[in-house]
């Protein structure tokens, strides 16, 4: 029996176990010798390496962080005052929109610095984030030592969601404008614990060089080099299994499925197990992990819904806050998260608000064992939900994260769109009304679907739903043109 097969039900939450965890890791050397890790560490271990960590990165703020060191100024910061992350709470909260205004300035200035190394001092890529809270994608730069701070987090992230040097890892984020940490993280983290990497290479096309390839290619790819490990966008995954289901592709070597830059709730989750097992695999691992642009990775689950890990407390700090008044949220209590780092050299961020609301807990993994802290669902099956979607509907502050968890549980649907609109579109003080465009799967009854599915909202929200049936999925959702599904819209006219 080879180590995959062995290896392939124990994440599963009625299989897994801390012994089992330890097993895991002693099979692989370049687990093994992560003497350093601290997820096992007690939480007292774990806070004494972020106390350190934090000051030296606080006086490196204070130094060469041109816009820190003024903040510190105005508001006559004493940094030698904060000597623990629970000292963090005297420092106000760093907002998207301050680091848009100039993310330069968040940039530390270590040139000519004396005894600075080689390694702080080359500015190694850059990537964007994808997500356009405001609008457009905003920079952010990592130094070589930042770099190599990456592979570490890859390798102990890769180590949480059972990612292994005998896997064959294939890369179905798009390629296109922005370079964004899915698809280029996707094929760093399998070259960090020494597996094997294939790339689609479909995405946004450029006609001046038609370099990319449609979906039919990519999944020949993901066939021919008997993939073992999917890594992407989850809704541009699911695409890309119903696609292989129609052209019968052989996916029988897919043990794992990393669905990254979205939420996938527990129905989208068990519609690809579904239709994977149509393509010959078995009980797949759907890992939905929580990544963003300002850890240039994500945090992982070592079971389903069993918690997103933070896989290096040592480079991150995360805390759930009020947004308003920079108070730090009790384990459990819903917030808005915000992360410190504490170990870099390009981009540095302090108490930055990252616009997810979310639950967190310091408690003992019940599952793998691990001390670090870990991102709880906060709706049905979801981990996080962007602020933004935030909507006041009929005089009430909803959050369709929900409503998205409640219809991606119900079977049949392709793809699918909330639309938040008006009786009379043109008419801004008409009724709001809410709308679902739904591109059913073939065949499907769609008159029983549309049942469940006003049922579903009703249970979840207490909302009523007008359905508009959509004939083509990539009308609602075409991953040729954008990288995620856009599923939340609010069309309704400006009140003047």
């Amino acid at each position: 029996m080879s180590r995959l097969d062995e290896i392939r039900d124990w994440w599963k939450p009625d299989v897994i176990s801390p012994e089992k965890v330890k097993k895991f890791l002693e099979m692989y050397p370049i687990y093994r010798n992560d003497v350093n890790c601290p997820a096992f560490k007690s939480q007292k271990e774990i806070r004494e390496i972020q106390n350190k960590n934090l000051q030296a990165q606080l006086e490196l703020c204070q130094q060469y962080s041109p816009y820190y060191s003024k903040l510190f100024k105005e508001k006559n910061i004493d940094i030698s005052k904060i000597k623990t992350v629970d000292d963090l709470e005297k420092l106000p909260l760093t907002t998207k929109m301050d680091y848009m205004k100039a993310p330069d300035s968040f940039k530390l200035r270590l040139a000519g610095v004396p005894g600075r190394q080689i390694f702080e001092l080359i500015d190694w890529n850059i990537t964007m984030t994808t997500g356009t809270t405001y609008g457009f994608p905003t920079i952010f730069w990592n130094t070589t030592h930042d770099e190599y701070a990456l592979l570490q987090f890859l390798i102990r992230s890769s180590k949480i969601s059972w990612g292994t040097p005998d896997d064959r890892i294939f890369d179905c984020f798009p390629f296109g404008p922005v370079p964004h940490i899915g698809y280029l993280r996707a094929i760093t983290a399998p070259l960090a614990i020494g597996a094997s990497v294939c790339a689609g290479h479909t995405g946004m096309a450029y006609p001046t060089f038609p370099v990319l390839r449609r979906m039919d290619e990519a999944i020949a790819i993901a066939e021919n080099h008997k993939c073992t490990i999917i890594m992407g966008i989850a809704s541009y995954i699911r695409r890309m299994i119903m696609r292989a289901e129609e052209l019968e592709a052989d996916f029988s070597n897919i043990r794992a499925i990393h669905a990254l830059g979205e939420p996938c709730p527990m129905g989208m989750r068990e519609d690809m197990r579904k239709r994977l097992k149509n393509l010959g695999a078995g009980d797949v691992f759907i890992h939905n992990g929580w990544g963003f642009t300002e850890c240039q990775g994500s945090l992982s689950e070592c079971t389903e819904l069993g918690g997103n890990h933070n896989p290096d407390p040592g480079l991150y700090f995360l805390e759930v806050v009020d947004p308003e008044t920079g108070e730090r949220k009790a384990d459990g209590e819903e917030g808005v998260a915000a992360i410190t780092h504490l170990n870099r050299r390009g981009t540095v961020l302090l108490r930055y608000v990252l616009g997810d609301i979310v639950r967190m807990t310091h408690e003992t993994c019940p599952y793998c064992g691990r001390n670090t802290e870990r991102i709880l669902p906060v709706s049905g099956s979801v981990y996080a939900t962007r602020t933004k979607e935030l909507v006041k509907f009929k005089g009430t502050l909803i959050n369709p994260g929900v409503l998205k968890d409640a219809i991606e549980n119900v079977g049949g649907i392709a793809e699918y769109q909330i639309v938040f609109t008006k009786t009379d579109p043109k008419d801004p003080y008409s009724m709001d009304q809410l709308v679902l465009k739904v591109a059913p799967v073939p065949d499907v009854n769609r008159k029983d679907l549309e049942n469940k599915i006003r049922d579903a909202v009703a249970k979840a929200a207490e909302m009523s739903a007008k359905i508009e049936w959509v004939e083509k999925p990539s009308d609602i959702y075409d991953p040729m043109v954008s990288l995620k599904a856009t599923r939340v819209v609010d069309a309704r006219p400006p009140l003047e």
